[in-house]
């Protein structure tokens, strides 16, 4: 290398080393909730070193010292660790610098990836305060609310007021109890609910152009979300209804995992549901929700399992099996919690336009103690290596102590968020297994479209019905819309099918609905 070549090389170096060198926050949505992180990055030449602090949903904070760090040119690497049941787990990052931001790729481990932005942390970001008006809107049991706060400080005392809507219901509120410590900002809600008045809890950290909240709803529920500085030139009066997240100019966010982007293939295959269609009724059949035990050689113990037999369930009747999986917050429970797939499958099977069938419905957190727990993100890997269980214990025991059909055009798979996500890795990666395979609202633990499907060929001779689903107001919609785009490029057979609704038991209910009605029928595929 020539001496000039040698200089601006080393030129090159230095500016980039000096860009990256500093605090850089980044928020982003990930399956178990919101993640919030600030990287303290040192780069001398290639070398970067440094520590990143963390936490989920404002808790389980924890700072570690990052490992492997390079800068070469713009793109920086380096990888975080952290313990889970006596294992590293390395979460590795490749990042593109550009100006105040880095443009991260965040891999954790073998079952989830995120695109996500971080950006520089400047000397009196907050200089600003809360003072003005921010908007947010966030899915809630109730609907998507929308909110516009309008916050005042003088003489140190914070005032708050706003207007919310939900359901095209426009309301003015008074927020009682403001408070302003530093960058941490509180007030309350008063809110009447089925006649009794519930106190509404407002936790924010206040940066430049977002503040973090969370939100309490009495003993109900509890909501994550971010607003947004509203430019002053905005009104005072209550916000106009936003349009919708696929009609966003640059798309939006759907309340949970990213930006929301719809192209003209993300729309319904299916024309609505009926109503009623998750209401039991009377003068038909039903049949029955067991939880049973089964012992699990992978796991090491024995394992909790609902297990819903059809309407005048025989054992002189061999019956398909569909294997229905949870999300990573769930159990074996979350199904019959959220989605009554039994009052679902009753009226089916009362109307004839779904076969008989057993559910069965596992936990998919293959480890010893299954339950969730207060981090549900740290028992991501016993999700990746429920295969084992299902393969190795459960169906083997479904077929023991069941009536049947053991063929693998009688057997299916699918799941909402985490357990779509396992279905599609799980079901594709065992076909002479699973005929039928169903990913509704798909989860960032779904391997790259290419790994599921490395052999075309193979998936349209085997494939009985390979169905995926999301709502348009979902932030995981990325997973879904990329996986239909490479089955589309190699002309694999699929249903891709967008409706309404967001990452929520609305649109996988409706998602088992049709499902359901498609599988061990020969006009599936």
């Amino acid at each position: 290398m020539t001496l000039i070549g040698s200089v601006i090389l080393m030129s090159g170096w230095l500016t980039h080393a000096a860009g990256l060198t500093g605090k850089w926050k980044a928020v982003f949505d990930t399956q178990p909730g919101k993640q919030s992180y600030l990287y303290e990055l040192k780069a001398e030449g290639e070398k970067v070193t440094g520590k990143a602090t963390g936490d989920i949903n404002g808790e389980n904070r924890r700072t570690v010292e990052i490992k492997d760090g390079k800068l070469v040119g713009d793109v920086v690497t380096f990888v975080e660790t952290f313990e889970f049941q006596g294992n590293a787990i390395n979460i590795n990052y490749t990042g593109k610098l550009a100006g105040d931001e880095i443009k991260f790729t965040r891999k954790v481990g073998d079952f989830a990836t995120e695109e996500m932005v971080a950006r520089r942390e400047t000397a009196g970001a907050q200089a600003a305060g809360p003072a003005g008006q921010w908007q947010a809107e966030f899915d809630s049991q109730i609907g998507r609310q929308k909110y516009l706060f309008d916050f005042q400080v003088k003489d140190g005392k914070l005032t708050a007021k706003g207007t919310a809507e939900v359901n095209e219901q426009k309301r003015d509120v008074e927020f009682k109890e403001p408070k302003l410590d530093g960058d941490a900002l509180t007030f309350v809600e008063m809110r009447t609910i089925r006649e009794n008045e519930v106190r509404v809890e407002y936790t924010g950290k206040v940066g430049d152009k977002t503040i973090r909240f969370t939100r309490k709803v009495g003993d109900l529920a509890t909501q994550e979300f971010e607003a947004t500085r509203v430019a002053a030139a905005a009104p005072t009066a209550p916000a106009a209804p936003s349009p919708q997240a696929g009609d966003r100019p640059g798309g939006g966010r759907g309340g949970f995992g990213g930006p929301i982007t719809l192209g003209p293939d993300d729309k319904a295959a299916f024309p609505p549901v009926p109503e009623g269609f998750d209401q039991a009724r009377d003068g038909i059949p039903h049949g029955k929700l067991d939880t049973v035990e089964y012992e699990s050689k992978s796991v090491g113990n024995k394992r909790k399992v609902v297990v819903y037999t059809p309407p005048g369930y025989s054992a002189d009747t061999k019956y398909p099996v569909l294997y229905l999986l949870h999300g990573i917050g769930g159990d074996e429970e979350e199904w019959r919690r959220g989605g009554q797939p039994n009052v679902i499958l009753d009226n089916l099977i009362a109307d004839k336009k779904a076969v008989p069938m057993i559910i069965v419905m596992p936990n998919g957190r293959a480890q010893p103690d299954d339950r969730p727990g207060p981090n549900a993100m740290a028992t991501a890997p016993a999700f990746g290596v429920f295969d084992k269980d299902l393969l190795g214990s459960l169906i083997p025991f479904i077929q023991a102590n069941y009536s049947v059909k053991t063929d693998r055009e009688s057997r299916a798979l699918a799941g909402l968020s985490m357990g779509g996500g396992q279905s599609l890795n799980f079901g594709l990666a065992n076909l002479d297994t699973f005929a039928w395979i169903g990913g509704f609202s798909s989860a960032p633990n779904t391997k790259p479209a290419s790994e599921l499907v490395p052999d075309p060929d193979k998936a349209r001779a085997q494939l009985k019905l390979l169905y995926l689903s999301s709502g348009n107001k979902d932030g995981l919609i990325r997973i879904s819309q990329g996986v239909h785009a490479h089955l589309k490029e190699k002309n694999v057979p699929h249903i891709w099918h967008v409706d309404e609704h967001a990452h929520d038991f609305h649109h996988w209910k409706k998602a088992l609905f049709q499902f359901s009605q498609l599988i061990f029928t020969p006009t599936g595929k």
